[in-house]
């Protein structure tokens, strides 16, 4: 916070002008004074105006409540995150975080407060111990921004211990399985609409909202892939980009799906011939009657009515994703190829994941070290 003195030429005084930056918005502005009778005059009126400042500032920030920081910290994270991530986000903190914490001045936030707001959560049982954590997950993030920010001098949600999640057991079905869903629900008439999305979603691992959001100039049916682009939110939305940058992504694709993408095609130019102007052109490969987009909840809804008709065990059509990189794990197929294909962030996450069918792995490992050993003895 310098400053400068200098004689005004029009007037015969002494003026002063300085620069100071706003605590919370990080923009600055000078302050100027006019008119001192002396060089001397001058700069000890700055000297004082300038510790007013920062005294100001200094109890501006201290007894700024946990409420207020995290108001414009959202407004931080709006130009980072995607708008139904976002939204989210916002909705957990003011469900959760801020009627519990949002009163507290920044400087009373302690390990021990903190540990209390979990500990609350738990014995509640409102909440999953999934959503403690994801909420938290929140707290942590901004306490950090408050360190980085000099709001204060630790961050107090270092040290608290969360609930701890158990690991689910994953629902996937076996190849035979597969097999016999793909050839049954083709011959079911409710179903034949909606075959080509459980088709996509099985032999490219692709996300619903993805299969969703997929357009015919996505489609390259020389070269066997599919360009994953964009996605459909919850709300029906469409966004160009997906979840993360790496799922951006290019996945190759069977001739058997390229064939199945080539029939239904025609299913849906002979559907935009039928309806004309009322039709709403997307160039979706999965879109209504009308050419608009599918709603989730329906595709869901017939994949568990043909998969409960023919006598499948019930999975999620999230699973359908899971179940077909763990057929490619089965087969032996890289695991960074398997990532790139889901559009993991990273290989850890794939691994993570899909850990429960590394052991069957590890086994043929060792069946193949044992058949390679046996050879070099004879």
């Amino acid at each position: 916070m310098s400053g400068t003195v200098s004689k005004n030429k029009n007037t015969g005084k002494w003026d002063f002008v300085f620069a100071i930056k706003d605590p919370m918005t990080g923009k600055r502005k000078q302050v100027r004074r006019r008119g001192f009778d002396s060089r001397r005059e001058a700069n000890e009126e700055m000297t004082l105006l300038k510790a007013d400042y920062l005294n100001d500032d200094f109890l501006k920030l201290s007894h700024m409540s946990y409420e207020v920081f995290m108001e414009q910290w959202f407004k931080e994270r709006q130009n980072q995150l995607q708008k139904t991530t976002f939204r989210a986000n916002y909705t957990y903190y003011l469900n959760i975080i801020k009627p519990r914490l949002g009163h507290l001045k920044m400087k009373e936030i302690t390990t021990m407060h903190l540990q209390h707001y979990i500990n609350t959560l738990i014995e509640e049982k409102r909440y999953s111990k999934g959503t403690i954590n994801l909420t938290f997950s929140f707290i942590r993030t901004s306490l950090k921004r408050t360190k980085i920010l000099k709001l204060i001098k630790d961050n107090p949600a270092t040290d608290v211990v969360l609930p701890r999640i158990s690991k689910t057991e994953m629902d996937v079905w076996t190849l035979n399985q597969v097999n016999h869903f793909l050839r049954e629900s083709k011959k079911m008439k409710n179903a034949t609409r909606f075959h080509i999305c459980f088709s996509v979603a099985i032999f490219t691992g692709m996300r619903q909202g993805e299969i969703l959001e997929l357009r015919w100039k996505d489609v390259d049916f020389e070269n066997n892939r599919i360009f994953v682009r964009q996605t459909l939110s919850e709300r029906g939305e469409l966004k160009y980009g997906t979840k993360n940058k790496t799922s951006i992504r290019t996945i190759h694709i069977p001739q058997i799906l390229v064939e199945e993408l080539n029939s239904h095609r025609k299913l849906i130019e002979y559907e935009k011939e039928k309806v004309g102007d009322k039709y709403t052109d997307l160039d979706l490969v999965l879109p209504s009657k009308y050419g608009k987009p599918l709603d989730s909840h329906s595709i869901r809804r017939s994949f568990y009515n043909v998969t409960e008709k023919l006598g499948l065990p019930k999975i999620r059509f999230h699973d359908l994703r899971h179940t077909h990189a763990t057929l490619l794990i089965q087969q032996n197929v890289n695991v960074k190829l398997i990532s790139e294909r889901l559009g993991h962030s990273d290989i850890g996450t794939t691994l993570n994941t899909y850990s429960h069918v590394l052991p069957d792995m590890q086994r043929s490992v060792a069946e193949k070290l044992d058949e390679v050993f046996e050879k070099c003895d004879r």
